[in-house]
């Protein structure tokens, strides 16, 4: 059994970037650690003793016991072993990086002379799901201003158990060595739950020990890392958030940072004081209030323009996922890909079939074309050709029964979503206006005609679990009236405030015209604007009510035909016209 451990930048789908943090739901809240997450030391003298390993002990189990040593200030030590031994530990609530301040406190074992330095790395829970599986960044130390190019990066190293011996290990370098056994301690130096082999990587900081006689001394770096100056040092036991670099050195701004991670960055043998190994004894917020004043600045919702989405759209002018999200089987037994993205302040899913060019749940659009002819790559068109108020970005959705959820994550509770802005899909529109090939109306019509509807269905789900919805009509045909007959158009604004605080909203699509396997209108839509603000501006398009000798006092901007076209003066036929005051009308040419 192999544990593999990665200090370095992991490439993620979802990029860093200002979104609200979280604070766990507690009445007080703590400057110091809370939760250890991991530990995963390398062989050392201390290991399997600080904290002690018991028989049957798991991963969860010594991490609950690093936990009970550290959190809450309780001052006791914990150690990391060999280089890239790790702990990884969070707070109680997301730290603020606070600009010109140190951000965080973390306490080691270190007096003069003995210093065993651990470099410290640092995650924002950009996806939101309280995992420690976003983008880590490294805090840069002084060793580039000390003694340049020594550092080696991406080193690595693995360790093979060898029980009650001395450990072997062989690094990416060609070198090799052992973590040797003392006459001091007598346990097994391999961590007993981590299986038989421990592959490490991160970066190696210069060897800091030399020899004086019978005495070794271990020198301390200037500053930027744990275990290297005495816990008197305040300030030098202190890491800034804006030291943070990704894997290529480059400077990362941060807001906010959730998980840290220290593992110790020596690997060296000091004769009778053994391998060099990092000890953490606590952590601390430096700033408490600031953090929880930022948290709840940042908590306020932000609208989903999808502009600020970090996916990489086609050269059509669509995302529809692609196979870096979570596999799993579908219903039907296809391989399909479940991927995520953030806008605003909430989280969308897009899940995708390869193997049957499939794809289902909220796509993301560029595309100016607002017609329908071939599937590919038409059914990413909305019939408005832009996103809301002219924006590139919007989502063309795709419904197949139930939606995946869109998560609110400015809040853990839920949060009030003032609403979105909806409209037609070209697909949808065009079967509305010429017929799907599948079904007819109540007098044999392939368009919509009276009594035919199609509604999109909102439900808001809260913390309790219990639900509410908001309907909206694509298409509304029901009346005897032609003349109220309509569909959307135009970005039409769908007010949420009903539903009330929801975690999250999902999305269904149902409609007159039906076969024995369900909906045969193409369930499509199109959304933007999450969380905006009403307009008031009108996006349906009504019943056939002007003509071509239409006298009425409008000011006209712009013309199209009934499949989208633009055309510069009025053509025989069914013109669709925009007028200066928003509204658009269906008007008979003859």
């Amino acid at each position: 059994m192999k544990k593999i451990l990665l200090f370095t930048t992991a490439a993620l789908l979802l990029a860093t970037k200002t979104m609200a943090q979280q604070a766990e739901n507690l009445q007080q809240h703590s400057k110091y650690l809370y939760k250890v997450l991991d530990y995963s030391p390398a062989p050392g003298q201390f290991v399997n003793a600080l904290p002690t390993y018991e028989t049957g002990d798991n991963a969860q189990k010594m991490a609950q016991k690093c936990t009970e040593a550290l959190a809450n200030n309780k001052g006791n030590m914990v150690t990391l072993g060999a280089f890239g031994g790790s702990i990884t530990f969070k707070f109680d609530h997301s730290i603020a990086n606070i600009e010109g301040e140190k951000d965080f406190l973390i306490l080691g074992n270190a007096f003069t002379n003995s210093s065993e330095p651990g470099i410290v790395m640092v995650s924002k829970d950009v996806n939101k799901n309280g995992i420690a599986d976003d983008l880590w960044y490294e805090l840069e130390g002084s060793i580039e201003t000390e003694k340049p190019g020594e550092a080696v990066y991406g080193y690595e190293v693995t360790y093979t158990a060898t029980p009650m011996q001395d450990i072997p290990w062989v690094d990416n370098k060609g070198g090799s060595g052992k973590v040797l056994r003392n006459t001091y301690h007598a346990q097994e130096y391999f961590p007993l739950w981590m299986g038989t082999e421990l592959k490490v990587k991160g970066t190696l900081l210069p060897k800091n020990a030399t020899k004086s006689g019978a005495f070794y001394y271990l020198h301390s770096f200037q500053y930027g890392y744990v275990d290297n100056l005495p816990n008197s040092d305040l300030n030098g036991n202190s890491f800034d958030i804006a030291w943070a670099v990704d894997e290529a050195r480059n400077k990362v701004k941060l807001d906010f940072i959730d998980f840290v991670k220290v593992y110790c960055a020596e690997l060296q043998d000091a004769g009778w004081l053994g391998e060099t190994s990092t000890e953490v004894a606590g952590a601390e917020d430096l700033h408490l209030e600031a953090s929880m004043n930022a948290i709840a600045k940042a908590q306020e919702a932000r609208t989903a323009t999808f502009d600020d989405v970090h996916v990489t759209l086609t050269a059509d002018g669509y995302y529809n996922g692609d196979t870096n999200g979570e596999k799993y089987t579908n219903a039907y037994g296809g391989e399909t890909y479940k991927c995520q993205y953030a806008s605003g302040s909430y989280r969308f899913t897009v899940n995708n079939t390869p193997a049957w060019l499939s794809w289902s749940d909220f796509a993301i659009s560029n595309r100016t074309a607002t017609v329908f002819k071939n599937l590919n790559p038409d059914q990413f068109n909305s019939c408005v050709g832009h996103g809301y108020n002219n924006s590139a970005n919007y989502v063309t959705a795709y419904i197949f029964e139930q939606s995946a959820a869109v998560e609110v994550l400015n809040k853990p509770q839920g949060d009030m979503v003032r609403g979105v802005y909806i409209t037609n899909a070209a697909y949808t529109l065009n079967a509305i206006l010429h017929g799907d090939n599948m079904s007819k109306g109540s007098t044999g019509k392939a368009e919509f005609e009276t009594g035919d509807w199609l509604k999109l269905t909102i439900t808001g789900k809260h913390a309790d679990n219990s639900t509410s919805t908001v309907d909206v009509y694509l298409a509304d045909y029901r009346s005897s009236n032609p003349a109220e007959h309509y569909y959307l158009g135009d970005w039409q604004w769908v007010d949420l405030t009903s539903l009330g605080e929801v975690k999250s909203l999902s999305f269904t699509i149902t409609g007159s015209r039906n076969n024995a396997y369900g909906l045969t209108t193409p369930s499509y839509f199109c959304m933007d604007n999450l969380n905006g603000t009403d307009d008031g501006h009108n996006g349906k398009v009504t019943g056939i009510i002007h003509t071509a000798n239409d006298t009425a006092a409008k000011v006209e901007v712009a013309r199209f035909t009934v499949d989208g076209k633009r055309i510069s003066a009025p053509v025989k036929g069914i013109n669709i016209v925009k007028y200066a005051d928003g509204t658009v009308r269906k008007v008979i040419v003859r």
